[in-house]
């Protein structure tokens, strides 16, 4: 059922006329991805004269500094355009993972449709981390090794270009193993999804 959903999404999606204001790119106008089981369209705000308001519209950040693309010579940043075909051709297939390590009351109140909530503290606690990596198919042997022959893909996103969080959990990730070339970084993070006008789901729990 699932796959013929996902087939009559790429049908609409070719079809596409009211979201055609304004574009994530010039073929694409908006995607469908599951988010807690539910299908969500991803698009941009069709309103051209809509100014962004609130916490990401802030330019200074006290005690934080701009991120460099590159967090680790081995690791791929990415931008918006690589999120939304990582969306659509592994979260959606089972086969990827989006990950928030902002904070759970920042997740509730806002995030990436598909994501999941992994807050950066998380990273210091080795029994949540295990549980963390077995979620996303790893095993971890009993030399305390992983084993990630079933491992998914992850793209792990943070607050915005300003924030070392992502960066913090990318490197948990690394120097436990998981392989490089299975992680994406999301730089642009919250802010820039926000900046560009995409769609974001709240948890109503959270409100």
């Amino acid at each position: 059922m699932r796959y013929l959903v996902l087939v009559l999404f790429t049908f609409i999606e070719l079809n596409a006329g009211p979201y055609d204001k304004v574009k994530i790119t010039p073929s694409m106008s908006y995607i469908y991805v599951y988010h807690k089981g539910k299908a969500v369209k991803v698009h941009r705000i069709q309103d051209t004269k809509y100014k962004l308001t609130g916490e990401y519209s802030k330019l200074y950040r006290p005690k934080q500094y701009i991120q460099a693309i590159k967090i680790d010579k081995n690791v791929k940043t990415i931008g918006e355009i690589e999120l939304l075909h990582f969306m659509k051709s592994k979260v959606n297939e089972n086969s990827g993972i989006v990950i928030d390590v902002r904070t759970t009351e920042k997740y509730k109140r806002g995030t990436i449709p598909s994501s999941v909530n992994i807050p950066t503290n998380t990273q210091y606690n080795k029994r949540k981390m295990d549980r963390v990596f077995k979620a996303i198919g790893v095993t971890i042997e009993d030399n305390n090794t992983l084993n990630v022959s079933n491992a998914v893909d992850v793209v792990i996103f943070g607050d915005g270009l300003w924030s070392s969080d992502a960066k913090d959990m990318v490197n948990t990730f690394l120097q436990r193993g998981f392989p490089y070339e299975k992680i994406l970084y999301y730089r642009g993070g919250f802010q820039m999804w926000k900046v560009l006008g995409f769609t974001t789901v709240t948890d109503k729990k959270g409100k």
